[in-house]
């Protein structure tokens, strides 16, 4: 064989392994094609002028006679020859004359054949990827590798992906780009439907979602906020490579492929996302909205890189528009949620001065919000959408630095304090100002105490000094509940008679009234507050000890004076008896009944 000829033979060895993938024994068919070629003159090009007419013809007719047979009847391990045949049918309309016609009308012959195998190929794997290739996504949807970044989804296998491109090839050199775009399209679009199906992406009109019921909306969200990532990292990345890998040769038309395929599927997940943001505002919803944004933007990047030309000026304005509606309702919603606790104005103080529902209620839900701060402040840096004046309130610590500086910690201490202020209003709904001091102990101590225990990343968005001010609110809040419960029954006990008038008729009398004073005074406070309920037992252990740690020594030494001067000046014991009946209680007494104290069970002394 000519050196010019083997270079030819070997160029066209080079060109079939890159192209040809479609069997496992592909390394032995090339090394029969080769050997059928030894000793004569390369195929390539077949207007080479050492290879006179009649090897030409005689080329293009084995490869004519593998074409016709094959469409008609053929197996998997005839393909190799049936491809070699296209490429020689494919040259052959190069030359001149009736063989250039008779080679047209051949390759156009093999392109049903072709189709199909395509067709086969692009759809080997559907299947197996929508139920077999999530399984490792994690609670925020996105499918992950160990370290954070989404794992390679391949749409298909790298065997079927390698033999679709090899017969892709041929149909784009063929002239039948659009033959193939159609079948690509179709079978790809069908493809990316199912595996999406499976992620709960499903086309669902705007009317429907506007009349859901929450529950099943609420599913619905959990599910688009799950599958948007999936659908963009992954799916749509994996035929991305694929794509281009099948449309190596004419990457314009590989681009708008692409975009066909994923149009129909990125238009249902942006159109729900749409629906949502135009539902009716609700406190509910304003948490799931927010994993929907930050999904949303999330993938922004993605689409960005995927898509090309117009498909991704298209697809980028989309879903940044459904972004910008999506936290348009986000704040409008925040706005309410603020006027709701503004404006809750029930009239029924609660029983025993326990924590308000309202107090559980926003502290939880601020809690949630606080974990999705990052994506709160992109939302609420849009339009810097805190309009309202907290400056002026007793309850705001200040902003002072880090995450309190951001608009979602001036967003968290708008809220509380508005919760603060209606919590103020609700604690003059009772009579007695020692209860209304342990109502406002209570609920800022559990705010506080939800803070630091379970919520971090509220504590954070507030602040220390905040959190400092509020803790003091709490010390003042006590001294407010001993000073108007506590104060006349401790002053009943001072003794404020002179030695004189102490030692007399007239100071024995006085000590009489003040036990009597006292008994009553304990006996009702007793009766009332053992119904009160102070609800963190740390809280209640310390309230407790706070009031024996006046009341017991205060106690002891009115039982002491009282008895030294009843009983002194007799031994007939009449005056020891008098002691008996008018001191009623022992230390031991009060400090048992004290047990009973912030318990939420009204209890009467025995």
């Amino acid at each position: 064989m000519a050196d010019g000829a083997r270079d030819a033979v070997v160029e066209v060895a080079k060109h079939m392994g890159k192209s040809l993938a479609v069997s496992k024994n592909a390394a032995d068919d090339m090394m029969r094609v080769l050997s059928r070629y030894e000793g004569e003159a390369p195929m390539f090009p077949l207007s080479h002028p050492e290879v006179d007419q009649a090897e030409e013809e005689e080329v293009f007719a084995a490869a004519e006679d593998i074409i016709r047979r094959c469409n008609s009847v053929s197996s998997p391990s005839e393909m190799v020859d049936y491809l070699y045949a296209v490429d020689d049918a494919i040259a052959a309309t190069a030359l001149q004359g009736e063989l250039a016609s008779r080679a047209a009308e051949t390759v156009q012959a093999a392109m049903p054949r072709l189709e199909e195998e395509v067709r086969a190929l692009l759809g080997s794997s559907a299947r197996r990827l929508s139920l077999d290739s999530f399984e490792d996504l994690d609670d925020a949807g996105a499918a992950t590798t160990p370290d954070g970044s989404p794992p390679r989804r391949d749409a298909l296998s790298p065997e079927a992906a390698a033999s679709a491109s090899g017969v892709a090839d041929r149909m784009l050199r063929a002239g039948y780009g659009p033959e193939l775009a159609q079948v690509y399209v179709a079978v790809r679009r069908d493809a990316l439907a199912e595996s999406a199906a499976h992620l709960g992406v499903e086309a669902v009109a705007i009317e429907e979602v506007l009349r859901m019921e929450w529950g099943v909306l609420n599913q619905r969200i959990r599910r688009w906020s799950h599958a948007v990532r999936a659908v963009v990292k992954t799916l749509l990345a994996g035929e991305r490579r694929l794509c281009d890998e099948v449309f190596a040769s004419d990457e314009e038309l590989g681009h708008e492929c692409f975009a066909d395929v994923a149009r129909g599927c990125l238009l249902q997940l942006i159109g729900f996302a749409d629906a949502v943001a135009m539902s009716t505002p609700a406190t509910e919803k304003l948490y799931r909205m927010l994993g929907m944004y930050e999904a949303l933007t999330a993938v922004e990047p993605d689409i960005e890189s995927l898509f090309t030309g117009d498909a991704r000026d298209f697809f980028s304005s989309e879903v940044a528009g459904v972004a910008a509606q999506l936290g348009s309702t986000i704040r409008h919603t925040i706005d309410q949620f603020v006027n709701v606790i503004h404006g809750e104005s029930s009239r029924r103080p609660v029983l025993g001065g326990e924590i308000h529902p309202m107090t559980r209620y926003v502290l939880n839900y601020c809690g949630l919000l606080a974990e999705c701060r990052v994506t709160l402040d992109m939302v609420l840096a849009d339009n810097n959408t805190s309009n309202h004046d907290t400056n002026d309130d007793d309850h705001d610590g200040g902003g002072g630095g880090g995450a309190s500086s951001t608009p979602s910690g001036r967003c968290m201490r708008e809220i509380l304090t508005h919760l603060l202020r209606n919590l103020d209003e609700k604690s003059r709904l009772y009579d007695d100002a020692g209860l209304k001091n342990i109502f406002l102990m209570n609920n800022i101590y559990y705010i506080v105490q939800k803070m630091m225990v379970e919520f971090p990343a509220l504590r954070e968005l507030l602040g220390d000094d905040w959190v400092r001010r509020h803790r003091g609110q709490i010390r003042q809040y006590e001294t407010g509940y001993l000073r108007a419960s506590w104060m006349s029954v401790l002053a009943s006990l001072r003794d404020d008679a002179s030695p004189a008038a102490a030692h007399g008729h007239g100071g024995r009398a006085a000590l009489k009234e003040k036990a009597r004073s006292f008994n009553a005074a304990f006996e009702e406070l007793y009766r009332s507050q053992t119904a009160w309920k102070v609800t963190d037992p740390q809280l209640r252990e310390e309230l407790r000890i706070a009031v024996s740690e006046r009341l017991i020594p205060a106690y002891r030494s009115f039982v002491g004076r009282s008895r030294q001067l009843l009983e002194s000046g007799s031994s007939s014991g009449r005056h020891s008896s008098s002691a008996a009946k008018h001191i009623k209680y022992s230390l031991e007494d009060l400090e048992d009944y004290m047990l009973d104290f912030f318990e939420g069970v009204q209890k009467f002394v025995r």
